[in-house]
């Protein structure tokens, strides 16, 4: 859930940039970086991502996906380009100023409405309609495409969290899987020894430490970005009361989503909290470990977090045709149904066959009521998420009480929100 800058700073920087972009158009010194339509028939269409490398598991997974896209295309290569996350949407920006956008970038599902307000990618809205298949996107991965009405974006894949529990320890205890906060309170309590800990989860500084917490606040009914509000004590009160007693580590506080997975496959966590990443990785590297997953528990919602990327194309692109057809290619059900078991993730679409995978089904059902931030709070989505998780830092940390924790992330938040055009 990571995301850098907020709306109002991307748009400044790309306003200068795209100035920028206009002098050296006219001076004709831009290098053509974008993809290519030969007069021999040959079409040459460039894409950025983040997934990694080609000899990672996901930028693999990737890559086998275009390959597969130009096995069937005669005449048509993809030049992927991998931009580390943290260099992706700064890389982006730079690229508007000098004119060399890619024909197609996957962008995090958060960046669609700041991208689109800064001119970097193109209103697809007449193409979907011509497409006719947004109906069969589940309604928040479809949201996040929207920009002023407008579609912007095609939903790639997604992800959502879910609780994975160790089923033999589970059996041991005689605990079933909990259902509401309460009975997670309890069981993570009964399931701790002072060596094992009841759950994990990531609670690291910065947006990708919030999620607990702002799933947390979800399930009493409360909205993540009004901290100031009975639904977020709850949540936050509950967090503290379980670190103190021992039934979660203090040393989330610390942990990323690989953590939290390290200590459940270790056994030093009884449950925890991650996304649907984690279950091919759990039965390759821990094919002993016995577990399973669970939907999170509900007080009043049990909505997940979502966790996706867009298809997108670049607003100086003289390929959007080609551009367009790789892009509804990799949404056809049948390459999602073969490409998303390799990559680990979900399909974004409801009509894409999971197969008879028990635990996959949970992570869909778990997707079918998830929740994205939208408008202002996606636009700051990072800042917001970063002051969410400073709550829980300030809390659980023992330095602040649970009001006063909040209270002072509201307080910054409501900045973060202001600054937003």
């Amino acid at each position: 859930m990571r995301r850098t800058g907020g709306r109002a700073a991307w748009t400044a920087r790309v306003a200068g940039v795209l100035v920028a972009a206009t002098v050296l158009a006219a001076c004709g010194s831009g290098d053509d970086d974008g993809g290519s339509a030969d007069t021999d028939g040959e079409t040459t269409v460039s894409l950025w991502h983040y997934y990694g490398t080609p000899d990672t598991p996901p930028g693999a997974a990737f890559q086998n996906l275009l390959d597969r896209y130009e096995e069937e295309h005669e005449g048509v290569t993809i030049e992927a380009r991998h931009i580390p996350f943290g260099d992706f949407a700064r890389t982006l920006l730079q690229s508007a100023a000098g004119g060399d956008l890619p024909d197609i970038a996957l962008i995090n599902a958060f960046m669609t409405q700041s991208m689109a307000d800064a001119g970097v990618i193109q209103d697809l809205s007449d193409r979907v309609e011509e497409w006719g298949e947004q109906d069969a996107y589940f309604e928040t991965s479809w949201e996040t495409t929207q920009v002023d009405g407008a579609t912007y974006g095609i939903p790639h894949v997604a992800d959502a969290y879910a609780v994975y529990y160790n089923e033999a320890m589970f059996a041991e205890a005689g605990v079933e899987p909990p259902t509401t906060w309460a009975d997670m309170q309890d069981v993570a309590t009964q399931l701790s020894d002072g060596s094992r800990y009841g759950l994990a989860f990531s609670g690291i500084e910065g947006d990708e430490g919030a999620t607990a917490l702002i799933i947390r606040i979800l399930a009493a009914g409360g909205d993540p970005a009004a901290l100031d509000s009975p639904e977020a004590a709850t949540a936050l009160t509950q967090y503290t009361d379980m670190i103190s007693a021992g039934a979660v580590s203090n040393g989330v506080l610390t942990w990323n989503e690989e953590d939290a997975k390290n200590q459940f496959a270790n056994g030093q966590a009884a449950m925890m909290i991650n996304s649907a990443t984690y279950v091919s990785v759990l039965a390759e590297e821990n094919p002993d470990l016995q577990w399973n997953v669970a939907l999170l528990p509900s007080d009043v919602e049990a909505a997940t977090f979502l966790s996706a990327e867009n298809l997108t194309i670049g607003a100086t692109t003289e390929n959007a045709d080609a551009a367009w057809d790789v892009i509804t290619w990799m949404q056809q059900p049948e390459v999602l149904a073969e490409y998303l078991p390799e990559r680990n993730k979900l399909a974004a679409r409801d009509d894409v066959d999971s197969g008879d995978d028990p635990i996959r089904a949970v992570f869909a059902e778990q997707l079918a009521n998830a929740w994205a931030p939208e408008g202002a709070v996606a636009a700051a989505s990072s800042e917001v998420f970063t002051h969410i998780q400073g709550a829980l830092q300030a809390a659980a940390g023992g330095g602040s009480s649970p009001e006063d924790a909040l209270a002072d992330a509201q307080a910054k938040i409501d900045e973060a929100l202001a600054n937003v055009e």
